[in-house]
């Protein structure tokens, strides 16, 4: 294999050992297929050619280092993590970012994580290139603590630092990728220092005071005494400020002499370096002050080393007090005027004690004040207010009733004790208002529907109506919501010529006519009654009557009438009547438009008017036998007539019936009597058979046979079903008990032929059930002997 083609196998199989480690997400937009092979070249950042001053990386928006400033003893390391970010705030991948070190401390080690040219490197200690990664790393110390662990992201990558000496490094962050200079260029701090520094924080003071600026410096863990170390303050711009010891002059410790705006401080046993910062003319803005801590040298000997630095701000303000009144434009004679002062301390500093005073002008009255003044003169009141902390407000309410119309003033003056002063005033107009009242409501509603009653509230007058409130009184039979009679309903301020309407809600709760009465009253003593209401509720009602035979045999035809009526005042709209057969009727009919099906007859009726009655029919065939076939039938309807566009009021309107039928069976009996073939010879005997079948539903009881016999055949016995006795020239069977459905008694009659000539047998039948008997005749003929 050549060397060119090991290269390119080598790079390809990296490219591929690359994606099967989840590498596949990269973001370059330029990133090849396989990686170039060759040793780590320290190449241009940006390409040649016309993509030199092009935006060549434009997914690469924002560098950021972590962290931002740092202090750490001598001889430790500090690592430094740098992230390239897109548009979207997503970490990018292998983008190249390079470390320049200024100061004491070097570089120790850089990101070297990539692949052959793309791999990060140090040119020498104070300069080093590196590329984030594209998958997730941990560096370790080597020790067993993980507390000191650094996790490095995709999309980050770093740099380690160390000093030996104390001092300042500042370090700068530069991804070349990213075309906006000051996103892509990040400066950060190392202080080399065995101590922890605490700075002034930024500060707020009132214009014209001063402030004090503490350094506070404290030994690291196992290092040396702070003894000796300085903090140099120095004012670098902003509104005219000195610095000042703690006791009043410059500090005698300055190294380099004290001037207005330089001075050295030597820090106090409790490692305490502190300044006062005065401003001896007021003037808004902010002063820039730098500060630096100075370490002395080891023996004693030379101005020391600055270990670390910053800076802090002092913004020099004063109070802003406002003084505002709030009132109503508008008021009634009388009425209740709510007035609001309010002085508030908009600044960024703390302001002085303070007095407000309110001029109440003739004509008007104060009922009430909130707080209570702390003095109180004809014609003004006074409060006084302490210190007032900086964006705090303090306010007075008061309630004043004026006597007569016209313009109402009350002007308000606040006055702190260091000569500020703020005045204010706010004017209603006061006119005369008046009241007027109507209701409006249905002349009708239905019992347990609600009456959609509304009061109308008028100001006619000049003046707004505060505070106005209806008292709404009814008779029994109507209900409010609240059980409550009267309602207390809340108007409200009307104001000249407003209108404003309230709903009342009542409810009917009996049939009749009840009075609704209202009355109206507002502040200054107006007052307004509407005129008294009527309103009548009414009842919705169904009454359903079923009637029927008391009783039908199967077979036959059973009718059920239902009466439908409306018995109430209002009528009943939507109206369904349905009846439900016993199971023991099969149905056949309903009258009057009515449909039957499933056993079930039902009839529909847009309204029912009252008084109005409807009569139905239904028509079943008994089929069982039952005590009991029970028709039941429910009406349903909605009160209110039918078309008038308003939905249903209330529950539905409901009746109920029944009517039951017995259903009983009877027995049919059949008498059939047979008779021999052809004539009969004189001296001869003769049978003749009588049958009796019971075609009916139940048994017949007690049923007895008796046979007649002409002069010609004298009856000689019987037998069959019961035995047959000879009685006058008849055959009387014995009575059959229990004669059953479908069965068939059978009854032989013997007959000797004693004369020739035509005769007639006649057989007849009695039982229980029957009125009269039944009877069956049949002609034979005797004929002399041969």
């Amino acid at each position: 294999m050549t060397p060119g083609r090991r290269h390119h196998w080598l790079a390809t199989a990296a490219a591929l050992a690359c994606a099967a480690a989840g590498c596949s997400s990269h973001n370059p937009g330029y990133f090849p297929y396989y990686f170039p092979g060759g040793r780590i070249q320290q190449e241009h950042a940006k390409p040649g050619g016309w993509g030199y001053f092009k935006n060549f990386d434009p997914k690469a928006c924002k560098l950021e280092v972590s962290p931002p400033a740092t202090t750490a003893p001598p001889g430790s390391a500090v690592v430094l993590v740098a992230t390239v970010y897109d548009k979207d705030g997503q970490p990018r991948r292998d983008r190249r970012v390079e470390w320049l070190v200024e100061g004491p401390g070097n570089i120790i080690e850089v990101d070297e994580s990539g692949l052959y040219a793309g791999r990060g490197y140090k040119v020498d200690n104070k300069y080093a290139v590196c590329y984030t990664n594209y998958t997730s790393h941990c560096i370790t110390r080597g020790n067993d603590d993980p507390r000191d662990d650094v996790n490095i992201a995709p999309g980050q990558t770093f740099c380690v630092l160390h000093s030996a000496v104390p001092g300042e490094t500042t370090v700068t962050a530069l991804a070349p990728g990213v075309f906006n200079w000051d996103a892509g260029r990040v400066v950060v701090k190392v202080c080399w220092a065995d101590s922890r520094f605490k700075f002034p924080t930024d500060a707020v003071a009132r214009s014209g005071t001063e402030t004090t600026l503490l350094t506070t410096i404290s030994p690291a863990k196992g290092g040396e005494s702070t003894a000796g170390y300085r903090v140099r303050y120095r004012v670098l711009d902003g509104p005219a400020a000195v610095l000042l010891s703690r006791g009043g002059g410059t500090t005698s410790t300055s190294q380099t002499g004290a001037t207005p705006k330089e001075t050295e401080t030597l820090a106090d046993g409790n490692g305490e370096a502190v300044v006062r910062l005065v401003q001896t003319t007021a003037l808004a803005g902010k002063t820039r002050v730098a500060v630096e801590v100075v370490k002395p040298s080891e023996n004693g000997v030379g101005p020391g080393t600055v270990v670390s630095r910053r800076e802090t701000t002092v913004e020099w303000a004063a109070p802003q007090v406002e003084l505002n009144v709030t009132a109503p434009k508008a008021a009634g004679v009388n009425g209740v005027v709510p007035v609001t002062v309010s002085l508030s301390n908009l600044g960024a500093v703390d302001g002085v004690a303070a007095k407000v005073r309110v001029a109440v002008p003739d004509g008007a009255t104060v009922v009430k004040a909130d707080p209570p003044p702390a003095s109180q003169e004809p014609g003004a009141l006074t409060w006084a207010f302490d210190a007032l902390p900086a964006g705090s407000r303090q306010e007075v309410t008061l309630q004043v009733r004026p006597t007569q119309t016209g313009n109402l003033t009350l002007a308000a003056a606040a006055q702190t004790s260091d000569g500020m002063r703020a005045e204010k005033q706010a004017t209603t107009r006061v006119e005369v208002a008046k009241l007027a009242a109507h209701f409006e409501a249905p002349p009708a509603v239905l019992v347990g529907a609600a009456v959609p009653l509304r009061l109308i509230v008028t100001n006619p007058g000049a003046g707004p109506a505060e505070n106005a409130t209806a008292w709404v009184r009814f008779d029994d039979g109507l209900a409010s919501a609240s059980d409550k009679n009267p309602v207390e309903v809340a108007v409200g301020t009307l104001a000249p010529g407003a209108t404003k309407t309230v709903d009342v809600p009542l409810t009917g709760k009996a049939a009749g006519r009840f009075g609704v009465r209202a009355s109206v009253t507002a502040d200054g003593s107006l007052s307004a009654a509407a005129e008294p209401l009527t309103v009548e509720v009414r009842r919705a009602e169904l009454a359903l009557s079923v009637s029927a035979p008391a009783r039908a045999y199967l077979g036959q035809d059973v009718t059920w009438n239902v009466v439908l009526r409306n018995p109430g005042d209002s009528p009943v709209s939507n109206v369904v009547v349905r009846g439900t057969l016993p199971p023991e009727v099969r149905g056949k009919d309903a009258s009057d438009g009515g449909t039957l099906a499933g056993g079930v007859a039902e009839w529909r009726f847009p309204e029912l008017k009252p008084g109005e009655s409807k009569a139905v029919k239904v028509t079943a065939s008994a089929a069982q036998l039952a005590d009991r076939a029970n028709l039941s039938v429910t009406a349903t309807g909605d009160a209110g007539a039918a078309g008038s566009g308003a939905r249903p009021t209330g529950d539905p309107v409901k009746a109920t019936g029944a009517a039951a039928v017995a259903l009983i069976g009877t027995p049919a009996l059949v008498l059939e009597l047979a008779t021999p073939a052809g004539p009969i010879e004189v001296g001869k005997r003769a049978s003749v058979t009588v049958r009796v079948r019971n075609t009916g539903t139940v048994s017949a009881r007690g049923v007895q046979v008796t046979a007649f016999g002409p002069p010609e055949l004298k009856p000689t016995g019987g037998s069959g079903t019961a035995t047959g006795r000879v009685e006058d020239g008849q055959v009387v069977f014995a009575a059959v008990d229990d004669v059953r459905p479908g069965e068939t008694a059978t009854f032989t009659v013997q007959l000797d032929a004693t004369a020739a000539g035509p005769a007639r047998v006649r057989a007849e039948v009695r039982a229980l059930h029957l009125a009269n008997p039944l009877k069956e005749e049949q002609a034979l003929t005797v004929v002399g002997s041969r």
